[in-house]
């Protein structure tokens, strides 16, 4: 954990200076703002918001807004260069300093930080690649604990008058280059952003419960043959486990890509006459499974297995899966 992660708030001077300059500075640094209202709700104080995210408000607008205390609301997206926010928000310390934690030094170096009204964070980058409102990571309950904000939406700014979030605490800047500068960083930086974000998600893999259930329901009800290893591993082992370690790739556990590949089906899961789940490939530069020609080829798990994680050599193959457990076990 880094010792900087979470330098609260020292002080609400920003809020003692006229919101009307404030919101000047904003739509002078190229941010779009907007009034909000100041009754614990966020909500915009304009019957309508949307036009702000094609042109900045007029000195007039600016003056009639913030001639007395109101929330300043940050238009985020194309209109405001770019701007984009991560919003920590539910057990926001604890998913805050996971997050940073994965980040370059130099790149959370960088970044600007607002402490929000509920105690949270607000992470503001400017970028050339910036998307709409997202959930990026949530906890299993369905709470989420890391959302954007970008095309479409707008978050509370710094410099707004505290009653405009429930809890009546303003939102002060933490860390960063004081606002309303905001540093611009490079896709590539967001998408390190994004997937250290990402990485927090609590949620279990639908689509992997979804192939775990299919597979269950297709596999055939066939005796497990223990009387060899290898004709056990044929009928117990899943060709997922066989298959995605040599990169092969799947949506819903039958069809098969090859590696390399990112479309297509280069492969399928059948079942045999005996009952038991082969593979049965189709293309010609699928590796050392691959057909001959416009042809197919037909591989059962263990001669899979074999070829792809101990270059063809069963022997070997078979001492793999006999530490795995499988075969018949002899006193």
């Amino acid at each position: 954990m880094r010792n900087d992660q979470h330098p609260r708030r020292s002080g609400d001077s920003a809020t003692r200076r006229p919101q009307y300059s404030i919101a000047s500075d904003y739509v002078a640094a190229g941010v779009s703002v907007i009034p909000l209202r100041i009754d614990g709700s966020k909500a915009p104080a304009v019957r309508s918001w949307n036009e702000y995210r094609n042109r900045f408000a007029s000195d007039d607008e600016l003056r009639q807004w913030f001639a007395r205390p109101t929330g300043i609301g940050i238009v985020c997206g194309v209109q405001s260069g770019g701007l984009e926010v991560l919003d920590f928000d539910e057990r926001p310390d604890e998913t805050f300093s996971a997050w940073s934690d994965k980040l370059p030094g130099d790149l959370f170096a960088r970044l600007i930080v607002v402490e929000t009204g509920a105690l949270g964070y607000h992470v503001i980058y400017r970028c050339g690649v910036v998307g709409g409102n997202t959930k990026i990571a949530m906890t299993a309950a369905g709470g989420v604990l890391v959302e954007s904000r970008g095309e479409g939406g707008y978050i509370v700014g710094a410099g707004s008058d505290g009653a405009v979030h429930a809890s009546g605490r303003p939102y002060v800047q933490v860390r960063g280059v004081p606002l309303p500068d905001v540093p611009t960083i490079t896709p590539e930086q967001r998408k390190a952003l994004w997937c250290a974000a990402a990485s927090l998600d609590e949620r279990p893999d639908p689509m992997a419960e979804y192939v775990r259930q299919r597979r269950s329901e297709l596999r055939p009800q066939v005796e497990s043959d223990t009387s060899t290893p290898w004709g056990d591993f044929d009928a117990r082992a899943d060709w997922v486990d066989i298959l995605e370690p040599a990169g092969w790739t799947t949506n819903k556990g039958i069809a098969w890509t090859r590696p390399g590949k990112q479309f297509g089906t280069s492969a399928k899961i059948i079942t045999a006459k005996d009952g038991t789940e082969v593979l049965t490939v189709f293309s010609s530069t699928a590796g050392v499974l691959a057909c001959e020609g416009t042809g197919h080829r037909t591989w059962g798990k263990f001669a899979a297995f074999a070829e792809l994680h101990h270059g063809g050599d069963r022997s070997a193959a078979a001492k793999a899966v006999i530490a795995l457990g499988y075969g018949r076990v002899t006193q």
